[in-house]
């Protein structure tokens, strides 16, 4: 879905920006989010209807779904994937809503996470919640894999088809419940709106998710990472980074690692990004004095001495000399994440591309080495100029 500005709609609608605007402001524009000053509205958007006309309430009424029992890690992704569908989201614990009676009488979705197993309970649940929805309306049930919540909602796909003609499909989450595992979240809230929204004409559906499951170990570390996985978990971690957090980066594979690979480019534009919304990043480059020349017409470094991003020199042949334990400690460097994730390199002759730990001893020692990198540290910009 594309998205056009207020000053293109309103040469569309025949009205002025400054009258969309408003419009946005009042919420009474599905679909408008608003992106720095501007204000992008989906295409294909339908212009509001004067409110002083008595037919407005019946041809605008809100967008609504509800959204029960949902894992706190998940709101936030399914919060603005469904904004901007146009939805206005509503969350509700199962346990809270003593009578549906008592919520709003029209909702355009369900997104139901399962909470005992798809019981007696929550059948009777959706089925009394469907009377709020429409032939055009979708359910998507969140739950484990079982045998019983498969006999009942099958019997909920037949039922809910025939009589309301909505479509309810399954989301199965492959995860286990009782490891120390790391998850995308991101994945699991679009496999969910994809769903929701995609699947016009599908129901009885169920889609098997992992959300990118990676397990920790005893120690809290994952196992060695191919590349795909790999970038993966280390772009979905820079983008969950906000303003109060603190990225420290050392670099040692500058030959191998400043390619034009896909996967390269992909990380550096997440490092940008974030670099934008005010995360605290500051990357430490390790290379011989000798190599200045060579990294002088490096694109990779010129664009991030650009950007918001704090890149910083050591010389690699001083800290060999002074400090030779810190060279021991970044290895072929790493990524650390506050002080509670380390994201490491690994050498690039084998299909492994690094690690993630959350070993308390082991990100505390690279921090420490990170912080002591920088009393060597010089800013690039200067180096290469």
């Amino acid at each position: 879905m594309g998205y056009l500005t207020a000053k293109q709609f309103s040469l569309e609608w025949g009205i002025s920006e400054r009258r969309i605007i408003k419009l946005c402001k009042e919420q009474r524009i599905n679909g408008a989010v608003k992106k720095g000053m501007v204000w992008e509205i989906p295409e294909g958007t339908l212009k509001p209807s004067d409110k002083r006309s008595s037919i407005y309430k019946y041809i605008n009424i809100p967008k609504k779904i509800m959204i029960t029992n949902t894992k706190e890690q998940l709101k936030e992704y399914l919060q603005i994937l469904l904004e901007k569908e146009g939805y206005i989201v509503e969350y509700k614990k199962r346990e809270d809503i003593k009578n549906l009676n008592e919520v709003d009488k029209y909702y355009e979705g369900l997104i139901y996470f399962s909470t005992n197993n798809m019981d007696k309970n929550e059948e009777e649940f959706i089925t009394q919640f469907s009377e709020k929805l429409n032939s055009e309306s979708s359910i998507v049930i969140v739950d484990y894999n079982n045998t019983k919540r498969n006999n009942i909602e099958q019997k909920l796909f037949s039922k809910l088809k025939n009589e309301i003609g909505l479509r309810i499909n399954t989301i199965i989450l492959d995860i286990p419940k009782n490891k120390e595992i790391l998850i995308n979240y991101n994945e699991i809230a679009e496999d969910i709106v994809e769903l929701l929204i995609r699947f016009k004409n599908t129901t009885g559906t169920a889609i098997i998710t992992d959300g990118g499951k990676i397990e920790l170990d005893s120690k809290g570390k994952t196992p060695n990472l191919e590349i795909g996985k790999f970038y993966n978990a280390i772009n979905n971690y820079i983008k969950k980074l906000d303003k109060q957090s603190y990225l420290w980066s050392a670099s040692m594979m500058l030959e191998d690692e400043w390619t034009e690979s896909p996967q390269e480019m992909k990380f550096r534009i997440v490092n940008l990004e974030a670099a934008n919304r005010g995360v605290n990043i500051e990357r430490i480059f390790i290379f011989s004095k000798e190599k200045i020349k060579e990294f002088k017409e490096n694109k990779t470094l010129k664009i991030y001495m650009q950007s918001n991003i704090k890149t910083l020199y050591v010389d690699y042949e001083e800290i060999k000399q002074k400090n030779p334990k810190l060279l021991k400690t970044v290895a072929n460097g790493w990524d650390g994440i506050d002080k509670d994730t380390l994201i490491v390199d690994l050498p690039e002759e084998g299909k492994e591309r690094g690690y993630i730990t959350k070993n308390k001893k082991e990100v505390e020692k690279a921090y420490n080495c990170f912080q002591e990198l920088k009393k060597y540290s010089q800013e690039l910009k200067k180096v290469l100029k």
